[in-house]
């Protein structure tokens, strides 16, 4: 008979493990998305990254500091993105060496299916839980999401005082 600690100790040994291996399965379904327009995964976040923050004036520097991606990095991946039509860069009219990037989405819609049946497919899976189940599991990403903000926020500033 296991003990409540090493009970306790085994499910957050196997959270680790299924939290990696959710990690690793959402990074290869995405790069699969992504290859098939001929993009990668990072151009798809970044894109994510712009749609998900509606109103806010987007430029290079900005999808940099979310991203944690240099800026030579990120004008690639606006290089990309914009040979796809999928973004243009638009010149701001009081400060010309300003640039702001702004979404195409009358292009987006071949890319709309597949997330879409991502997205119903992760929705299935979550009506399957209660209510209750539903706040802890929500809880839980809430705070990943911040843990994974703040560690990304080190390892930029660690790369940055190289």
């Amino acid at each position: 008979m296991s003990t409540p600690n090493r009970s306790r100790k085994a499910l957050l040994h196997k959270l680790w493990n299924l939290g990696r291996a959710a990690s690793t399965q959402t990074v290869f379904l995405h790069q699969a998305i992504a290859q098939s327009f001929g993009l990668n995964a990072t151009d798809t976040k970044c894109l994510d990254l712009i749609l998900t923050h509606p109103g806010v004036p987007v430029t290079a520097g900005w999808l940099a500091g979310m991203s944690g991606l240099t800026s030579g990095a990120v004008t690639h991946i606006l290089d990309r993105l914009e040979k796809r039509k999928l973004i243009e860069r638009v010149r701001d009219l009081d400060d010309r060496r300003k640039i702001f990037v702004r979404v195409r989405e009358e292009n987006l819609a071949p890319l709309i299916p597949r997330y879409e049946a991502v997205g119903k497919a992760f929705m299935e899976l979550a009506g399957q839980f209660g209510e209750q189940e539903l706040q802890v599991i929500c809880d839980y990403l809430e705070r990943s999401v911040e843990v994974s903000r703040k560690e990304l926020a080190k390892l930029v500033a660690g790369n940055a005082a190289r």
